[in-house]
């Protein structure tokens, strides 16, 4: 059976400029940090990638350093935070776990006016709803550090306001590999102590020979930007027709949210009365590759944090099913999708009631 993906929020197919970016660095020699001919060279590459990246994000080259991802990233925040000290931290309910979870060690006040540093994802993973940044940024105090996990977003929407100090992502999120991100800091970010130390690499602010090869990757997919976030807007229609007909076919379900402005690739359904274990295996057993959850935790047990703060009870959350799709997704995959799994669900709600009356 023909896998179909729909589960591009968790990671983006690699561009072709990105592969064959990555495949000519494959010969390179020498370490970017060295200070001969060789390691020039590297680093010249290097900064190349970082400018591409810097635009991507809407900043400058020289805001911008190299992370393994956007995890590493949000935990590198949450850590110049702790190591700052004295700091009143509001963040949404609907961040990435790979930053909530780090900032319950934080000092939390519950009104973002009340807050030194606001956290606020550009847009969330599980169901593609978009922050108000500008409604947002009116609603916080001038000398205020605003924090945006861009991940989601950098390849889809504009850049955010330049009033945002502090910028994340991921390269395979827009097309690159995993295993590299980046972390922009600017005005007030910059104030913020550099909580790890042991190598002088990115400015003294992440330790560790930088993944050069991937950089690279980054770099080239990152210069494509304007066309991946043409190519996302143009889904919208493609997603919206994916979605009516999923929630004509299957009985009780919804739109999470019903409302808000969200990613133009993005859908989210949830189901009522139906097993959420039992919808991923049958799911699964139809070819049909979509989202529960955040990908780096799909495979916890808990249901969703973000799902329950949307007003889910944990059975909702569990029967959430993310559709996202990628700029080559076509009519004719989502329909051939539409195909399966119309009639899938009438298997999960005789499975569920198998396990009820056991």
């Amino acid at each position: 059976m023909h896998i179909l993906n729909l589960d591009a929020n968790a990671s983006l197919p690699p561009t072709k400029a990105a592969k064959d970016a990555l495949i000519a660095s494959l010969d390179l020699e020498g370490n970017p940090s060295s200070p001969h001919r060789l390691g020039r060279a590297q680093r010249r590459l290097m900064d190349q990638a970082r400018a591409a990246v810097a635009h991507a994000m809407g900043g400058h080259e020289k805001e911008v350093f190299f992370t393994s991802g956007a995890s590493e990233g949000n935990r590198w925040l949450v850590d110049a935070v702790l190591a700052t000290g004295n700091l009143k931290v509001w963040s949404t309910t609907l961040e990435h776990p790979s930053l909530a979870k780090p900032l319950e060690r934080c000092q939390k006040v519950s009104q973002p006016e009340q807050a030194d540093i606001i956290f606020a994802t550009a847009a969330h993973n599980e169901t593609g709803l978009i922050t108000d940044w500008d409604e947002l940024i009116q609603r916080t105090k001038p000398d205020a550090i605003l924090v945006s996990d861009i991940s989601q977003a950098m390849g889809r929407l504009d850049p955010l306001p330049q009033r945002i100090d502090a910028l994340v992502c991921s390269a395979h999120k827009i097309g690159g590999f995993p295993g590299v991100g980046a972390v922009l800091l600017r005005h007030r970010a910059k104030t913020l102590k550099a909580p790890w130390t042991g190598g002088g690499q990115e400015g003294n602010l992440r330790p560790g020979t930088e993944a050069l090869n991937l950089i690279i990757a980054f770099g080239a997919a990152a210069a494509d930007i304007g066309a991946m976030r043409e190519a996302n807007q143009a889904l919208a229609p493609l997603r919206d027709h994916l979605e009516q007909a999923l929630l004509k076919a299957w009985p009780s379900a919804k739109r999470t949210p019903e409302h808000g402005n969200r990613l133009p690739n993005t859908t989210a359904i949830t189901l009522s009365g139906v097993d959420g274990e039992a919808l991923r295996i049958q799911i699964d057993t139809v070819g049909v590759c979509v989202g529960f959850g955040s990908a780096c935790s799909a495979l916890a047990p808990e249901p969703s944090p973000s799902l329950l703060s949307l007003g889910l009870t944990p059975q909702e959350a569990r029967a959430t099913i993310r559709f996202s799709l990628c700029p080559g997704t076509t009519r004719e995959i989502v329909e051939e999708v539409i195909g399966r799994l119309c009639t899938l669900i009438f298997v999960a709600i005789h499975v569920t009631i198998h396990l009820w009356i056991q």
